[in-house]
């Protein structure tokens, strides 16, 4: 019993060494496959029995590639003797220098006058509802938000909306606001007109506004 017991051990040891022999073996044998490759040599001596397709042989190949790429950056010698060149050296600068030139108009779309001056951006005349209607008088008003340029205020009316009739200039107030008392109304008639203003010799005129005279 003793005899069997130890030839089982002995065989068993062998067969560890011998394993353990054939592992050590192969993993030196891959690893000596690779050293090669790292100092530049052919993928087929390296890759030699792996798929071409195999994502393992796509990650080497990168691998290699930015390895080369390393090795090749060593032979990289910058020559400074290009600055101290004759051909060099007879190069001129042709730089040209840009003038300051006079802007144009801020909005080239903005109306102008008969001067060709633009008229104010953000400039607004308000035709405001009559007031003080008798049937033959009544007082026009007008709202307007301009303060440089402003040479005339006055109103425009008539029976039709075509108007006609022009009032003589009025004054405005600080607050923009401009009033005018027209007479010779007819009675029970409608009337219409709108708020004017002379902004640098352009005219600029408010909505049409309607009332009737008592």
């Amino acid at each position: 019993m003793k005899t069997k017991y130890n030839k089982f051990l002995i065989v068993s040891t062998l067969f560890l060494l011998i394993g353990g022999f054939y592992l050590y073996s192969s993993r030196d044998l891959k690893s000596e496959s690779l050293i090669p490759v790292a100092f530049g040599s052919s993928l087929a001596s390296s890759t030699e029995g792996e798929s071409a397709t195999s994502p393992l042989g796509s990650d080497i190949t990168s691998d290699i590639s930015f390895l080369s790429t390393l090795v090749a950056l060593k032979t990289i010698s910058i020559d400074t003797t290009l600055f101290s060149n004759k051909s060099f050296n007879l190069l001129i600068d042709n730089t040209v220098k840009i003038e300051p030139v006079v802007p144009g108009r801020p909005n080239p779309f903005a109306p102008v006058d008969s001067n060709g001056n633009s008229i104010p951006q953000g400039s607004s005349i308000i035709t405001e509802s009559a007031t003080q209607i008798t049937d033959k008088t009544a007082v026009l008003n007008g709202t307007m938000n301009i303060t440089n340029g402003v040479t005339d205020t006055y109103f425009k009316y008539g029976t039709t909306e075509n108007l006609g009739l022009v009032t003589t200039k009025v004054e405005q107030s600080l607050v923009g606001t401009f009033i005018k008392n027209v007479l010779g109304l007819n009675p029970r008639t409608t009337y219409f007109f709108k708020a004017c203003a002379k902004v640098n010799n352009a005219e600029l005129c408010g909505e049409i506004v309607s009332f009737t005279t008592k």
